[in-house]
């Protein structure tokens, strides 16, 4: 039986840690590195390899496990089927998970080197401090989530030692889009956040003025995207095929953003969105490696 629980609370937390996120962060990693790289993945060497994906996958469990801790009352209500919640799990182990999975992560990193372990305990430090407190804080918030989601390509640069202008230039790209975004979440959530008394960009300066905000973060990444092509860092052909129906998502996104930011039109908005960054992704790839 022993055996059984066992097995039982690694499935626990497993869920906790959102493990289908989690091993998509550590893919994150990899494709920073095959950017980074451009395409020379296998240079670096499998154990780098391994263990940069399992930085990126347990900072992300981590954080993830954390969420739950911190809001296990929220989830009292708005999602009973956690298992902190529905009591598959007891406090203590959720605990026990977040420092391993912290140790190992942090671990991982510091086998790679100085630089990757500065840029994975700044990530920890980053997703811990918006778990307690960043997701009430509107938008500073929004910084650090979009800080967390570009963070797999400075900790690409960091693990193979190359720091790029081009790589640095589609780090921020990424970085506004997702702050863009952000902002354009709390507009939909406005009445909730109002209600738990979070201070967003929307309840702040009022809808409008937030819309105009976010779409230009979309319109300063549009302007950054030639740079690569400029600077010869990319196969030009390769490179703006996605990165042109990228920069049409963001100018129409933004301008339609600004007409038209009621609840319904923002879920579709979202989705847009994260479809030009994974064009993007694709894009800086192909451009990478053809180049």
């Amino acid at each position: 039986m022993s055996g059984w629980a066992g097995l039982s609370r690694v499935k626990e937390c497993l869920r906790l840690a959102r493990i289908a996120n989690s091993l998509m962060v550590g893919l994150a990693v990899l494709v920073g590195l095959a950017i980074v790289t451009r395409g020379d993945l296998l240079g670096l060497g499998v154990r780098a390899l391994a263990l940069a994906y399992m930085t990126g996958c347990c900072i992300s469990a981590s954080s993830m496990i954390l969420n739950d801790i911190v809001d296990v009352e929220i989830d009292r209500i708005n999602q009973p089927n956690r298992p902190l919640v529905a009591g598959t799990i007891s406090m203590k182990t959720a605990w026990l998970c977040y420092l391993a999975t912290s140790i190992a992560g942090i671990t991982a990193s510091s086998l790679l080197g100085l630089w990757p372990l500065v840029v994975a305990v700044l990530g920890w430090l980053v997703g811990s401090v918006y778990d307690v407190w960043g997701k009430r804080s509107g938008f500073p918030g929004n910084l650090m989530v979009a800080f967390s989601t570009s963070l797999p390509f400075p900790y690409a640069m960091a693990v193979a030692g190359v720091w790029t202008p081009a790589i640095t230039v589609f780090w921020i790209m990424v970085f506004l889009t997702v702050l863009g975004r952000e902002i354009a979440k709390d507009i939909a959530d406005v009445e909730g956040d109002r209600r738990a008394g979070a201070r967003t960009l929307p309840i702040i300066l009022g809808e409008g003025p937030s819309s105009l905000i976010a779409g230009t973060l979309y319109l300063a990444a549009v302007l950054l995207s030639p740079l690569p092509v400029y600077w010869r860092a990319v196969h030009p052909l390769a490179y703006t095929i996605f990165v042109a129906v990228v920069d049409a998502i963001l100018v129409y996104e933004a301008l339609r953003l600004a007409r038209d930011h009621s609840r319904e039109r923002i879920y579709v908005h979202k989705r847009n969105i994260l479809l030009a960054m994974l064009l993007g992704l694709l894009g800086f790839m192909a451009g990478s490696i053809a180049g």
